[in-house]
């Protein structure tokens, strides 16, 4: 017996990229703080790194007023970068982009977002986060 051959018709192809092109999934909307409204720039700066120095993320990028960072699981190669934007009154942490699944980067922004809120009330409370200023910024 031959092995038959397959032929591609213009149909199927465009039907699989109609296909790809639905699967690209949506980033998810951003997880918003509060934050002290009487607090700096600088010390939001340092209770947001705090924050993600507490769980492991690393900083990629800062820019003022803004802070990208990744995290990276080493057991099956889950990750995700994120932009946290900061200004007195709000932070806003941005999903850039997610290789892991919707339900465990929930819970990595659940997390994050807490330990973040909990060096942010420090700031607003006058007391230094925990790590202040962070290690990477001596």
């Amino acid at each position: 017996m031959r092995p038959r051959v397959l032929r591609k018709s213009p149909l199927s192809i465009a039907l699989v990229v109609v296909t790809l092109v639905g699967c690209e999934h949506e980033l998810p909307p951003p997880v918003t703080i509060p934050a002290p409204a009487t607090a700096s720039s600088e010390q939001l700066r340092w209770a947001v790194e705090a924050g993600l120095a507490a769980h492991n993320w690393t900083v990629v990028g800062r820019k003022p007023g803004s802070i990208a960072a990744s995290v990276y699981s080493h057991g099956n190669g889950d990750n995700a970068t994120v932009e946290i934007s900061y200004r007195p009154g709000v932070i806003a942490i941005r999903c850039v982009k997610q290789e892991v699944s919707p339900e465990r980067y929930d819970r990595w922004m659940q997390i994050l977002s807490s330990e973040i809120q909990k060096t942010a009330a420090q700031v607003g409370m006058g007391l230094p986060p925990t790590s202040y200023p962070p290690r990477s910024a001596q």
